[in-house]
């Protein structure tokens, strides 16, 4: 579900904020963080469930709720890395099945990430380009055999089978 101010809760039964947006996954499927940044919270609640909280800059906070796991060494104080697995999809916490919770905050206040103009990262450098177009290629190769209008389980299977080490 996305980012709603008025959202009826699926667990709780009321109506009640919701300040993230949901993302369905298997469980075990590898969260990232989405740039460099300090842990700031690494634990579990009731609520949220097992959770990473991120601080990228003095603007930008980040936090993924309903994990199965967290990442290995992350904790609290942890420099972490664009594209770093920081843990695993699950459903702790008031989560009804798999998925990824993912909350922004800009200057404190929580916002609607999807509706926020992100500045841009650096561009692609010549050595990493071919690597890139490679994997651009392949995925959209995947996307390309996606049938709009069936059923697409096999296919995100394939896509989104998680990793082996999430299954340790």
């Amino acid at each position: 579900s996305r980012y709603n101010l008025r959202r009826f809760h699926p667990v709780q039964k009321r109506y009640k904020p919701h300040l993230g947006t949901d993302y369905a996954a298997p469980t075990g499927t590898e969260i990232r963080s989405v740039g460099d940044g300090t842990v700031v919270e690494a634990r579990y609640t009731s609520a949220n469930g097992n959770y990473v909280k991120i601080k990228h800059n003095g603007t930008y906070t980040t936090q993924y709720l309903h994990m199965s796991k967290i990442g290995k060494g992350i904790k609290a104080g942890t420099r972490v890395k664009q594209g770093q697995v920081i843990g695993y999809v699950g459903s702790t916490g008031l989560a009804t099945g798999p998925h990824l919770c993912f909350r922004f905050w800009k200057n404190g206040k929580q916002e609607d990430w999807l509706k926020e103009k992100i500045p841009p990262s650096e561009p692609i450098s010549a050595a990493n380009r071919m690597a890139f177009e490679a994997k651009r290629n392949e995925a959209l190769a995947l996307l390309a055999q996606i049938n709009l209008t069936g059923n697409n389980e096999l296919l995100a299977e394939k896509v989104l089978t998680p990793s082996k080490s999430a299954m340790e």
